[in-house]
């Protein structure tokens, strides 16, 4: 219908050129006439039969089949939207897919190809709409399918990562104060004799003292342990299991 319309539109151009052509031989005004007003052309023809005639039926007839070739789908497609605006009022079909099925009946009337669109009858049925909302959760299963193995597999990866981490456990293993130098950045725990516990990161050994380091939610501060006050003194390290 599209093609059809088309190639009429162009004998349309074509004829009142002619016609058009043929004016200007007889005499400027005519052709001017013409060019600016339609109605022109049709006293012309009348005026001028013989010269005129040829151009002039073929323009009229093509003038008509085109006005037919675009009416006619248009009452088509307003048919159509009115019989889909009913089925909408009576719950049958839902806006969306109303306004679908007309998508696809303009795409069907002016040969305009797509995708689904030599099912567009069978949209129409309870049945095929039935057979889509089966589809429909179909899909929506497998998807929820293949999410649950992609979660499955997270999963394994992160229960993995905990493996590995658990291998490597966390222990603090006594040293001497003399030996504290060795550990500067290492963290310490340190119970005095009072049975007060201290951890942090060791900044600095002393003669006489342990400066230590401990980061806080708040920030980071600094303190110094007396050797004197220290009961037991233990390092920090990992261990493979």
């Amino acid at each position: 219908m599209l093609i059809a319309a088309s190639i009429l539109s162009i004998i349309v151009i074509l004829s009142y050129l002619w016609l058009m052509v043929e004016g200007f031989k007889k005499h400027v005004m005519w052709g001017i006439g013409i060019f600016f007003i339609p109605l022109v052309a049709i006293v012309f023809a009348i005026m001028n039969w013989q010269k005129a005639k040829i151009p002039f039926l073929i323009y009229l007839m093509a003038s008509i089949l085109l006005v037919a070739a675009i009416f006619e789908p248009m009452t088509e497609i307003i048919n159509e939207a009115t019989k889909l605006e009913q089925r909408v009022a009576t719950g049958e079909l839902t806006k969306q897919q109303s306004q679908k099925i007309l998508q696809q009946r303009i795409m069907k009337i002016f040969s305009i190809q797509q995708g689904n669109s030599g099912d567009d009858d069978n949209l129409l049925t309870p049945e095929e709409q039935r057979i889509e909302s089966l589809r429909a959760e179909l899909q929506v299963k497998n998807e929820a399918a293949l999410e649950s193995q992609a979660y499955a597999k997270e999963q394994a990866e992160k229960e993995e990562q905990v493996e590995e981490v658990l291998r490597k456990v966390k222990v603090f293993t006594p040293i001497k104060t003399s030996e504290s130098n060795q550990y500067i950045g290492k963290k310490i725990r340190i119970v005095s004799f009072e049975g007060v516990e201290r951890q942090g990161i060791l900044v600095n050994a002393g003669y006489d003292r342990l400066t230590l380091d401990r980061q806080l939610a708040g920030g980071g501060f600094k303190f110094d342990v007396l050797i004197k006050d220290i009961k037991t003194l233990e390092v920090q390290k990992f261990e493979m299991r």
